[in-house]
């Protein structure tokens, strides 16, 4: 039997969003509400709040950024859930085949992310993320 508690959702987004990575595809949508909302917390490279509503505007962003990246990795630090909410720290590694600001082509960054989810009737209705700054591998 398939568990389908928050929790193990996100689980098995976050696992599809890897391999869609590898692939160049992006199923990891298919655990999105049709009117889901990406929230970017500002960084040093994006200083505002940046939001997206809806599959098809997360699928443009998605394939902007990760068409370009290759040798991607996750590593789960901490998984927290209660009730529809869901909590997940963790570090992001990847390599950027071209230019990416402050990262030349072929180096590697690491990134430590903390993404907050919101889930209901079986889909994520929101996604928020929160990202530390960007480290070259080893630094």
């Amino acid at each position: 039997m398939t568990d389908n508690s928050p929790k193990a959702i996100v689980l098995r987004m976050l696992d599809q969003a890897m391999l869609d990575m590898l692939h160049g595809t992006a199923e990891f949508l298919d655990s999105f509400a049709d009117s889901a909302v990406w929230e970017y917390a500002p960084t040093a490279g994006a200083p505002q709040w940046r939001r997206l509503q809806g599959k098809e505007a997360r699928r443009a962003a998605y394939h902007r950024v990760y068409d370009q990246a290759t040798d991607t990795t996750m590593t789960i630090h901490e998984v927290v859930a209660e009730g529809g909410s869901v909590a997940v720290a963790y570090a992001f590694g990847v390599t950027f085949a071209t230019d990416w600001p402050g990262l030349p082509a072929g180096a590697r960054a690491v990134f430590e992310c903390v993404n907050l989810f919101a889930v209901s009737d079986g889909l994520i209705v929101s996604e928020k993320q929160y990202t530390g700054p960007m480290l070259a591998e080893g630094g």
